[in-house]
């Protein structure tokens, strides 16, 4: 009986998480580091036979790779083929299962969009902000934060609950999408991770900025304003994550506000630091 200890050592590095590998042939969906309650985002297929094959991968990343148990020069033309169409039936059907799960959020943000009146200025998460609705909506007591593209399609929502806990619809589309805080032509455009600190920003300068979300999503919103403003200055207002960076020597907000500027020749913003700090 055949023992693919390696593949899955393999699985688990990558932050696959399973116990034990089925050798048929067949793409199998798995959870992943980081994977909400349900979600699968791993996915490997391991091939019977000798040498064993295989490939996996996790398509919220875009991460996929081949494995061999003795190396890719064991294996003859007809398995390295095989292999390379294990991976693109698995990313085929990948994306054929993600737009599906997009195309169900879409639906939904447009539904809940559409039923949600205008923000309450005074709704607790606001207030304790001390920042505007600037056009943002409410259903059931939650703030509703659109996420668009550059064409202002709709795709997917973030919502905000009073206690100020964010959550995304699941399935949506965000990779690239924001919500503009202020819609006035300007020769600046800044972009910022979350909605408070995008619209501080915007009420501190008048200039349009963008809520990316996330640190991940600056370089792809980055881009996506690049595209549309190809003469704008564009700021990116970095998240100054400072007790990560004392904690694990990496500053993720700034690390990617940095990454995000380089791709589209932007400036990098960083908050003020408490003088303490700045003199250490």
């Amino acid at each position: 009986m055949m023992r693919p200890d390696g593949f899955l050592a393999a699985l688990r590095a990558a932050g696959l998480m399973l116990d034990a590998v089925v050798a048929d042939g067949r793409l199998r969906r798995v959870r992943a580091e980081g994977d909400g309650s349900g979600q699968r985002s791993g996915w490997y297929v391991l091939h019977a036979g000798l040498p064993q094959a295989g490939a996996y991968g996790n398509w919220k990343t875009g991460f996929n790779e081949s494995w061999c148990e003795v190396g890719s020069e064991a294996l003859s033309e007809a398995d390295r083929a095989m292999m390379r169409e294990a991976v693109v039936r698995a990313q085929r059907q990948l994306q054929a299962e993600r737009a599906q799960r997009q195309a169900v959020a879409r639906r939904q943000a447009r539904e809940r969009w559409q039923r949600a009146s205008a923000a309450a200025p005074d709704h607790p998460y606001l207030m304790a902000k001390g920042v505007g609705a600037h056009g943002l909506r409410q259903l059931d007591g939650l703030l509703l934060v659109p996420l668009r593209d550059a064409q202002g399609r709709l795709w997917s929502l973030q919502t905000i609950a009073a206690d100020g806990s964010k959550r995304f619809l699941a399935g949506g589309r965000k990779r690239g999408l924001y919500y503009a805080v202020g819609r006035t032509i300007s020769d600046v455009v800044c972009i910022a991770e979350g909605y408070a600190t995008a619209a501080s920003i915007h009420e501190a300068t008048g200039h349009p900025t963008a809520v990316a979300f996330d640190a991940g999503n600056l370089e792809p919103v980055a881009c996506a304003l690049r595209a549309k403003f190809p003469t704008a200055v564009i700021v990116v207002c970095a998240d100054d994550d400072a007790a990560t960076a004392a904690r694990l020597g990496i500053n993720p907000g700034v690390a990617n506000a940095q990454r995000a500027a380089d791709a589209v020749g932007g400036v990098v913003a960083m908050p003020p630091r408490p003088s303490h700090e700045a003199n250490s």
